[in-house]
């Protein structure tokens, strides 16, 4: 605050920031949902695994509420996580991912996108497919061993150094693996300007699981 004077009036004026950064800002949760896969949807989700099964020649793998169970209860954990991680990102919009789990003993995907909650779950398998194209480059130099990508690196879109991943695909098309079960959850948040964004996480598990260090895939 501070005074300027003018012909003997004084007159205060009050110095407001209205930065971002000094303005709060409410973020909501406008609905939420927590569910394993069921209908349509966990049928297509599982579809999407068997056709990528198929192309490497190994068979399909079939659904497991047991499993579906354990994914949604690994979920229901990490809701209020989740929740807190989407709303402390609202600015950035970033997507939430669910943590691994240590405690598991069967193999673990899991993934997570802010869009249009009518959005399936195949989504999650479109986006652990990517990996394919890097894990072909790894198998044509020589038969692909779990640990082969490690300390390697490839370019992103943008051009920009990251490591190599790809235990997401060899999770689906791992030969060993006979049943899998998924679980969603989706929410809505809304801030104080009535904006309203949507995100889903998704885990997904596998039985018997792959991933076995120095073993190939299939």
């Amino acid at each position: 605050m501070k005074s300027i004077t003018s012909l003997g009036v004084t007159i205060w004026i009050v110095l407001i920031s209205l930065t971002n950064e000094a303005r709060s800002q409410t973020i909501d949760v406008k609905s939420s949902t927590l569910a394993t896969l069921a209908g349509t949807e966990r049928e297509r989700f599982l579809e999407a695994h068997n056709k990528a099964r198929t192309q490497v020649g190994v068979t399909p793998v079939e659904w497991s509420a047991d499993l579906s169970e354990h994914a949604l209860e690994s979920l229901q954990q990490q809701k209020d996580a989740l929740l807190g991680a989407a709303k402390e990102e609202w600015e950035k919009g970033r997507a939430v991912i669910p943590a691994h789990r240590r405690d598991t003993k069967f193999g673990e995907s899991v993934a997570g996108w802010v869009g249009a909650r009518s959005q399936s779950a195949e989504l999650a398998v479109d986006l652990w497919l990517r990996e394919k194209a890097a894990f072909d480059k790894l198998n044509a130099s020589s038969p692909y061993r779990v640990g082969d990508e490690e300390g390697k690196s490839e370019n992103d879109a943008a051009g920009k150094e990251r490591p190599i991943i790809v235990g997401h695909y060899t999770a689906i098309v791992w030969s060993a693996t006979t049943q899998i079960g998924a679980a969603k959850f989706s929410f809505d948040l809304t801030d104080d300007q009535g904006q309203t964004r949507s995100y889903t996480a998704i885990v997904c598990l596998y039985s018997p699981p792959g991933n076995r260090r120095g073993e190939r895939p299939y």
